[in-house]
């Protein structure tokens, strides 16, 4: 199987992409929401990994915590199953929980805030080199 057109070349960047002021609060984040976004944005930059490009990630994931924590208040409020026009049906509320869990499973990891996630960015034990060298660039590129 080909591939048309040039590979791509593998460039070494020595800069620092780490942002170097402390974010603001959202306007979209609510009050009682505060705390998560800076609980995250500590844990970002003390490993070293918070970017400006990374900022609407926290941001989604901290407005999907808000819409599943509004699922679950109304989920208790009306049930998971309503009485609509035609019968019993599905809360809405469910279906909205379901999708903000999905976001924040996936933004979750896409940040590093799962142990596994974390786990998948420490790739080297000092066993991983196959002899190409590969496993010391990724440690450059990476900062380790």
């Amino acid at each position: 199987m080909s591939t048309r057109g040039r590979k791509a070349e593998l460039r070494i960047v020595d800069e620092d992409f780490q942002t170097s002021v402390e974010p603001e609060i959202p306007a979209s984040i609510p009050q009682d929401l505060h705390q998560t976004w800076l609980n995250i944005i500590a844990d970002l930059r003390g490993r070293k990994v918070l970017t400006d490009a990374m900022l609407g990630s926290v941001e989604s994931y901290v407005l999907a915590v808000r819409g599943m924590r509004l699922a679950h208040e109304a989920i208790e409020k009306y049930g998971a199953v309503i009485d609509g026009p035609k019968g019993p049906t599905k809360n809405p509320a469910v279906t909205l929980l379901g999708k903000e869990q999905s976001t924040i499973s996936r933004l979750a990891a896409e940040l590093g805030l799962t142990p596994a996630a974390r786990s998948r960015r420490k790739m080297s034990d000092g066993n991983n080199d196959d002899g190409t060298g590969q496993s010391d660039l990724f440690d450059r590129l990476m900062g380790f």
